[in-house]
């Protein structure tokens, strides 16, 4: 490639860090790659020279490249470079104008799909009940193939040393799947979360291999999703690991830990104000909303509750743990006569829908009711379930109290509202704390029907109004 082509490309992908953009999609380019990169740039060299270098010294060529500026419709790109490349491969960026036609896939040099091959072979007819509908890309319609092209690999080795041996020291979570640990890449001092899901280590060897696939597959669900959805208020991931004895997936590290960490005060911490839980509300509403928006099927996340809401340093919620999340139905679309039925979602049983737990009914209700839940953690402090409350389930709680309440003829907020909080600082935050326990209540409607929509619940809570349910 002639120098002055080579440079105006440069001077185009360091432009607001585009070279970002397309470094997921480069096969071979590992983490550590993207990283040198970033360094590189901070001595006011150029970022995306380096990458280019890096991925040419890995096989790959000029055609290569202008596939890739193809794939991710980079079509001022394409055009800087189109006098490089043979004439033959000048239709793609009429491929790219006109989507409707797909485009011949790059076949990157040999010895770099050993991870998609591994990733493959995992992802068996024992584990077909990840979502369905992908992204369609230049290289294969394979929804796994789309997570991994997005996302940058990483040796386990790496991720071990981020988190000292995986020590229990870094642990700062652990679910039913996994345990997840605080590391630090040293090569930029940057902190990440590391999940890594559990091996085997269970009685009987049938019940092994059976759990040990669910695991597999749950950490395949979440990769794909991730890879699939990004959005201000879902949780970013960053790279994965598949070569080691356990997979392992790297997320962005969220300073302040879980809305079920900060509403129960966990290590100290000061109680949220009205204002931050207002925030928390909105932003993990309209994370549940995109995914039931944002494709023409929707996603069903499936396990909504407080501590799979996670909080970055700035108080911004990020929706994570998609282990269990399903393409499903909008309630529109259901019917009682065909409703959607699924027997793999086991989510947390305090959140899940009455509909779902007896007849096993997939609808987007089933997230509007789990986030019911979570809007009347927000507003009285209580746990979803308890054994130390006489009414140990929250919304048979929030119910008797609204009708003693009622009786009485008092706020109901005296006797609900959390007691660890800030006191309300004026009307319109007497009037928001109203409307999260409607908006609440109303979410945990047993009719499905009969509850909101996420469309309806963000906008409720950005205009401090209630649903009206037809």
């Amino acid at each position: 490639m002639k120098r002055s082509v080579l440079q105006h490309l440069c001077d185009i992908l360091d432009t607001d860090n585009t070279w970002e953009t397309i470094a997921p999609y480069m096969s071979g380019i590992a983490m550590r790659d993207v990283e040198a990169c970033k360094r590189y740039g901070n001595y006011n060299q150029s970022p995306s020279m380096l990458l280019l270098r890096i991925w040419c010294s890995k096989g790959f060529t000029v055609v290569h490249l202008y596939q890739l500026f193809a794939k991710t419709k980079l079509i001022r790109l394409m055009r800087v470079m189109k006098s490089e490349v043979d004439e033959k491969y000048h239709y793609l960026e009429e491929k790219v104008l006109n989507p409707a036609r797909r485009l011949r896939p790059i076949v990157p040099p040999a010895g770099t799909q050993q991870t998609a091959s591994r990733l493959k072979k995992i992802d068996s007819k024992d584990m077909t009940s990840t979502p369905t509908q992908s992204i369609t890309t230049s290289s294969t319609n394979d929804p796994l193939r789309v997570a991994i092209e997005g996302t940058l690999p990483v040796t386990y080795q790496e991720l071990s040393e981020a988190t000292k041996g995986f020590s229990v020291n870094n642990v700062i979570g652990k679910g039913g799947y996994g345990t997840v640990y605080k590391g630090e890449i040293r090569a930029t001092g940057g902190m990440v979360a590391v999940k890594r899901i559990f091996a085997g280590n269970d009685n009987s060897t049938q019940q092994g291999s059976k759990a040990e696939k669910e695991r597999l597959r749950q950490s395949l669900t979440e990769l794909r999703t991730l890879a699939r959805f990004r959005h201000d208020n879902i949780l970013p991931i960053y790279a994965y690991s598949l070569e080691g004895p356990e997979p392992c997936l790297v997320y962005q590290f969220m300073a302040n830990g879980s809305l079920e960490d900060r509403l129960l005060c966990r290590k100290g911490t000061t109680p949220l104000t009205w204002v931050q839980r207002k925030e928390i509300s909105i932003g993990a509403a309209r994370g549940i909303h995109f995914l039931h928006s944002f494709a023409k099927t929707p996603l069903i996340h499936g396990d909504v509750k407080t501590a799979n809401i996670l909080l970055d340093k700035h108080m911004e919620p990020k929706l994570g743990d998609f282990g269990l999340c399903r393409d499903g139905q909008a309630e529109v679309e259901a019917t009682e006569k065909r409703p959607l039925i699924a027997s793999h979602i086991k989510g947390t049983l305090a959140y899940l829908a009455p509909e779902f737990i007896t007849s096993k009914i997939l609808t987007t209700k089933l997230d509007v009711y789990s986030y019911g839940i979570v809007l009347l953690e927000i507003a009285s402090g209580q746990r979803a379930y308890s054994e130390s409350r006489e009414t140990r389930g929250l919304v048979d709680f929030c119910q008797l109290n609204k009708e003693l309440a009622r009786r009485q003829k008092i706020p109901l907020r005296e006797i609900l509202i959390d007691r660890k909080a800030p006191a309300l600082a004026n009307e319109f935050e007497e009037q928001f704390w109203d409307t999260l326990l409607e908006i609440g209540l109303a979410g945990v409607c047993v009719d499905r029907k009969l509850r909101p929509t996420m469309a309806q619940v963000v906008e409720c809570l950005c205009k401090n109004t209630t649903p009206t349910i037809p």
